[in-house]
């Protein structure tokens, strides 16, 4: 795909000094930018079968928070004593 974009001077300033400190011509640079963003997955792709499983189990977000306060106090005092151990 081509594309042709407009871009404010101070940004294209900056993306050529950021191509150059890469060593590589702006247009590979961007190409590289804009194929990293479009695979990028998106929170929901990423969360989506735990957004959709806490949607089901009925659980306030204020429960949710309680929840994974009480995990991660777990799993500190678990890191703990295996280190004193």
């Amino acid at each position: 795909m081509t594309l042709r974009i407009q871009l404010p001077l101070r940004a294209e300033n900056r993306l050529a000094d950021k191509a150059r400190a890469a060593g590589i011509d702006v247009a590979e640079y961007a190409t590289q930018l804009l194929e990293s963003e479009a695979l990028r997955p998106t929170l929901c792709e990423i969360s989506g079968p735990i957004h959709e499983a806490f949607e089901a189990s009925g659980m306030t977000e204020e429960e949710l928070g309680d929840l994974l306060e009480v995990a991660k106090h777990e799993m500190r005092a678990e890191r703990r004593a295996r280190k004193s151990s």
